[in-house]
Order: structure tokens, then sequence, then C-alpha cells
């Protein structure tokens, strides 16, 4: 409360939740107050109830997530208990990790135009605020566009626009950035601080820290449900990478990062992958490929970098023969190999975890396709150990949560044995320790002589595994170096915060 002068906008009094069917509270005893105009960084470890906290400012708790709730949560004065969802829509947004959980329409447009046309606002004030939002956000380029045709950053941009069309007081972002390039990121960071400065209130549940540097008025640090830290000074920001690390939170200042990939393997003789003027496009799109070629070698973790949109998802989809490629020549191992059977030899994690689940518990999901493999339970097992899984081997993959299930989807391809292994954003939404999990599975990749893609928006993964640095801009492919020193790292962070790249 700012000088004892007026009531907490949004107010936690010893609330405890517990969902309906779980066999423990997700928030336990929980006394927070958050003044109205106050950007609030709501951080830690996954599963610590940083979502369930976010869910009872939007009232999505107890009105949509059903469960026993104690004690007292007001929003604007009022009970939660008390606001219907529709109510609560008015005074706040929310944007959530994946944006296709809160779309209702096909096109961008319209995205950003249902919230008011939900409440009745008029056409003419709706076609303005439409405007505006794109206009105001700086992503004029994604109006008029398909929702199918954007890519996961594209998606979840539109997703502000939706939520800043509509004016609220309040806004709720749980993990916004997941799925964003760094210097788009940067671009939400100019967002939130128009927002605030024009009196909003923003609460945003996040693990990557760096942009909101500066930004933050109030942290709160939770642990197995619990509030473990309550601040209002900005010690926290002060500190080193691997200070953060050690309280398992990921960086403010990404500048005090230190070199820590393995070192580039030698790649003597020939390359283990050739790819060779590869050109893609959707039929009547303009080219996302563009006369790509590389060459790569087993024991390598090669980072692929760039702004959303620049064709990384894409080229790893062709690597591995998802998609059929307008051009290209692919050599494996010194024979040449017709595009469709790369998928003999490479095996890709997608994204989207759902996609890639398909049996009735995590161990059945690493046995498929392994059934002959002598060792498979041994092998199970410690997969399951070192992606911190080993508690969930019998659970059903889709009552996992999101980071649960993208681990489980790295570890059925350190199960496999195809030596390319290409992992779409391996760490989105994930906490630093979490992402030390993920980052040791692929340096155990590396070290079995697999050949490892990354493509990340994440430079303290790439510090921890990448051998070499790809990045793509355009569809071309724009920088191709090792990794191996302090500059080269630097080299990196400055490319992918947008400012490295001719």
């Amino acid at each position: 409360m700012q000088g004892g002068a007026q009531e907490p906008l949004i107010r936690f009094d010893d609330v405890s939740f517990q969902y309906e069917g779980q066999d423990k509270r997700s928030l336990q005893n929980v006394d927070i107050t958050i003044d109205a105009g106050e950007l609030v960084l709501v951080t830690g470890e996954s599963g610590s109830g940083k979502t369930t906290l976010t869910r009872c400012v939007n009232c999505l708790i107890p009105h949509f997530f059903r469960g026993e709730l104690s004690g007292e949560v007001l929003v604007g004065g009022r009970s939660i208990k008390e606001t219907t969802p529709g109510d609560a829509g008015k005074l706040v947004a929310s944007i959530f990790q994946d944006p296709r959980s809160q779309f209702f329409t096909t096109s961008s447009d319209g995205e950003a135009a249902f919230a008011c046309e939900n409440y009745g606002v008029a056409h003419e004030e709706i076609v303005r605020r439409v405007d505006d939002s794109f206009a105001t956000l700086g992503m004029g380029d994604l109006k008029g566009k398909s929702i199918f045709s954007l890519s996961s950053g594209q998606r979840q941009k539109v997703a502000f626009v939706a939520a800043a069309t509509l004016n609220p007081g309040i806004y709720v972002l749980d993990e916004p950035t997941a799925n964003l390039d760094s210097a788009t990121v940067l671009q939400v960071r100019d967002v939130l601080a128009a927002l605030k400065e024009a009196g909003h209130t923003i609460v945003v549940s996040e693990h990557r820290l760096f942009w909101l540097a500066g930004l933050v008025d109030h942290i709160i640090v939770m642990r197995q449900g619990r509030v473990v830290e309550d601040s209002t000074d900005s010690h926290m920001e002060l500190m080193t990478a691997d200070a953060l690390h050690d309280k398992q939170l990921r960086a403010f200042n990404l500048e005090s990062l230190r070199h820590a990939s393995p070192p580039a393997p030698p790649c003597r003789g020939d390359a283990f992958l050739r790819a060779s003027h590869v050109r893609f496009s959707y039929k009547g799109e303009p080219l996302l490929l563009d006369d790509i070629s590389l060459s790569a070698w087993k024991g390598e973790v090669i980072a692929l970098i760039g702004r959303n949109g620049s064709g990384k998802t894409t080229l790893g989809k062709v690597l591995t023969g998802l998609i059929p490629c307008k051009d290209g020549r692919f050599v494996v191992a010194g024979s040449q190999v017709r595009q469709k059977r790369l998928s003999d030899y490479a095996y890709f994690v997608m994204q989207e975890a759902d996609h890639q689940l398909y049996k009735e518990s995590a161990v059945e999901e690493l046995r498929l396709g392994n059934e002959r493999t002598s060792d498979i339970d041994e092998r199970i097992a410690g997969i399951l150990d070192m992606l911190n899984l080993t508690d969930f081997a019998q659970h059903h993959p889709y009552a996992l949560s999101g980071g649960q299930k993208q681990r489980l989807t790295i570890g059925t391809a350190m199960a496999s044995s195809k030596p390319i292994v290409v992992l779409d954003e391996p760490t989105s939404g994930l906490d630093w320790g979490n992402m030390c999990a993920v980052a040791q599975a692929i340096n155990l990749l590396r070290e079995s002589e697999r050949l490892v893609f990354v493509i990340t928006h994440d430079i303290e993964l790439v510090d921890l595994t990448a051998t070499r640095v790809l990045a793509l801009a355009e569809g071309r492919i724009a920088d191709d170096f090792p990794l191996s020193s302090q500059a080269a790292l630097e080299r990196t962070r400055q490319i992918m915060l947008g400012g490295g790249l001719l």
C-alpha cells in the first residue's frame, strides 16, 4: 500500500487453493498486496504456484478451475468468489503461454476485435481500437493475417494486440515470452513500459527475467505454493547470473553470463550431414528457405537462432523429412538420401508436445519403438531420472504439466537410436533447474556422438550446450561460427537481441 493512503488493487489474505482431484495444495497461506500501477513479477520453479496465483487474479479460479479455495482474494475491492468471469474480463486481460488456447477466430483482425464485439462495443470504435493496437504495438505487419499462417511467436503477438484492444485496467501475463525471440521480447517490454506509464497494473508470471530488468516494481518468488520472497526493492536485479542460478532463477543480466559451452568438436573428415541449395515455400507463398547449404558433424550441438519467422523450425522439419522442400540435395554418412527418407535418420521433437504423445504412461511413451532394445528398462529409468520425471513414470502423458510433457518428448528422442536429433524450443517455459536438466540431456546426446540441432531463443540454454551457432535471417544463413569463447557468446547474445546481423 503506497503511503497507507489507498487500498491495494489486488489483495491475497491467507489464500490456499487445491485443485479438484489433486492431493496437495497449489497455493498455501499466500498473503500479498499489489498496488494500482505496479508491474509485478511472479517467478519461481515450475509447479511452485505461479500460474495458480495468476488464475486467482483473473478469476479463472474458482469459476473455471474448480477446487477448494480458502482465504480471500480481492480484485478491485471485490471478492473473486463473487465476480463472474464475464465481469472480470472487463477489468483483467489475460495473455497465456500458448495463445491458441485463447483464440476464437481464424484471422488476426478478428481476434483483435473479438473481445470488444463480445462486450458490445460499437463497430466504428472497434475498428479504431484494432487499428490503434496494431500500430501502437508495432505489429502492423500481422494485420489481416490468417492465424494458421502465423508462427508460434507471431500468434503470441496477436494475443497481445487482442488484449490491448479491450484496454483493461489489469494485465495478467502467464509466461508471455516463452515463444518469442529475444528482440521481440524487448518490443514487448516497450509495450509493457507504455502500459505501465499509462497507469495499468501488470502481473507477469515468468521464468525469463532479462527483459523485465529496470521495469519491475515488485518481485514475488514462490516455492511449493508459498511466497518465499516478496520484495519491492531492486536487489535481485543487481545479482549476477551465477547468484540467481544458485537460487534456481534465470538471469536478469545476460551480460553477466560466463561462457560454459563444451568445446566444439574438431569436425575432421566428411560431414555426417550435408544439405545443399535447399529452398522451401508453402504453395502460393514466398520462399521461407532460400538457397540454404550447410554441413554438420556428429558430436555437434548446433543452435539455430534468429527472429520469429526466419525459417528455423521450417529448416528443422526439412532436415528431418517432415515437410517436402522445393529444391535441395541431402547426403547422410556419405550417401545421397532422398529428402523424404531423412526421417529414417532424424528425430524431430516438436515445440507442441501434445502432438507427439501417444501412449498411456510416460514409461510406455519412452518404450514406444524401442521394445527390442535389450537394456531399454535401464535406459528409461536413467532418462526419467535425468529429466526429473521419475515420480511421474506411470502418469498419463496428458496429466503432466506443459514443462513435464516437453521433457518427456525430449526423453523419447534420447531413447531412440536415430543419429540426428532436432529439438524445437525445448526449454520454452522452463525454470532454471529443469532447463539445466534439458541441457544435461542435450549434452548426453552430444557425448553419444549424435548430431543435435537446437532451435531456440534461450541464450542460457545455448551457453550450456551449443558448440556452434547458425543464425538465420529471412530464410538464409546469415552467420555460422563455433561457440568457443566468451567473445563468441557475446556475439551470440547480440544476434539474439537483434543487433548482431547485417
